[in-house]
Order: C-alpha cells, then sequence, then structure tokens
C-alpha cells in the first residue's frame, strides 16, 4: 500500500504566483486554476492516479457533473472503465475532519451512477470502500488500473 501523505510530499505540482493570488496546474485539464486547499488535494490524488495507480488519464474527468432531482452537483474525481463510472472519489479541504454529511454525499452520487468504489479523502484521512448488498466494505486502496 502506498503511503499517500508521504506521496504528497514527494510528488510536486505545479504551482505559480500572480500579485496576491497563487495557482496550480491540472494536467488533466491543461491549465491553472486557483490554488484551494481542496483543488490542491484534487490535483496530488490526480497524480496518484496516473503515476502509481497507472489509469489513463483519459479515463478520469474532473468536476463531472450530475443531475439529482433538478438539481446540479460536481464529482470531484470520476474515473471510468469501459465508458462506465467505476471510481467515484470526493476531496474535502484538509482544513476540516471528513463528517458523515461528506460520506452520505459521496453515496448519494456513486448509488445514483452504479459506482463500484469509493474514495472520500481530505489528504489526512482516506475513505475507501465498496458497497456490498446496502453494506459498506472499507478496503486500504482502490484498485490499480491493471486490476480492473
Amino acid at each position: 500500500m502506498v503511503n499517500l501523505l508521504l506521496f504528497f510530499k514527494i510528488r510536486k505540482v505545479k504551482i505559480y504566483k500572480y500579485n496576491s493570488f497563487k495557482f496550480i496546474y491540472c494536467l488533466k485539464r491543461k491549465r491553472y486554476y486557483i490554488l484551494t486547499n481542496e483543488e490542491y488535494i484534487r490535483q496530488k490524488i490526480l497524480l496518484y492516479l496516473i503515476y502509481i495507480k497507472k489509469y489513463d488519464i483519459s479515463n478520469i474527468y474532473l468536476e463531472n457533473k450530475i443531475k439529482i432531482k433538478n438539481k446540479v452537483f460536481k464529482i470531484d474525481i470520476l474515473i471510468k472503465n469501459n465508458n462506465k463510472p467505476y471510481i467515484i472519489i470526493e476531496c474535502k479541504t484538509y482544513k476540516n475532519k471528513i463528517k458523515y454529511i461528506d460520506l452520505d454525499q459521496i453515496i448519494k452520487y456513486g448509488s445514483i451512477m452504479k459506482i463500484k468504489f469509493y474514495w472520500l479523502t481530505n489528504k489526512f484521512n482516506n475513505l475507501i470502500f465498496y458497497k456490498k448488498k446496502n453494506k459498506i466494505i472499507f478496503i486500504k486502496e482502490i484498485p490499480t488500473n491493471f486490476k480492473i
């Protein structure tokens, strides 16, 4: 199992300052975004998925939109397998603890999309699981791409 905190320290992201703002480069979207705690975590997880878990960047979707009861929500990271939703990742700021409402949110999104694996992270806490007959089964890490 890869130590995510160690990965966060080692793998560098491109960050630059302009006036009083900081920006972070997104390898998937090929542009810079305002650096927020959540965006930082999203970009680090993206690198982890590509370089450690070996997912093809073309199967990774960032801020994918989903409609629930006439409301549109954004999923931080979605990985597809054979063009079907496979893994959903919800990134929270590392300044806050993961709460029950966050877990409820990712399960709601994933249930609608028929997701296989769920990952809720704030960098320090990682809840990785799958559902089986309405039970949540926690696991240590998401599968690597070649194990799909």
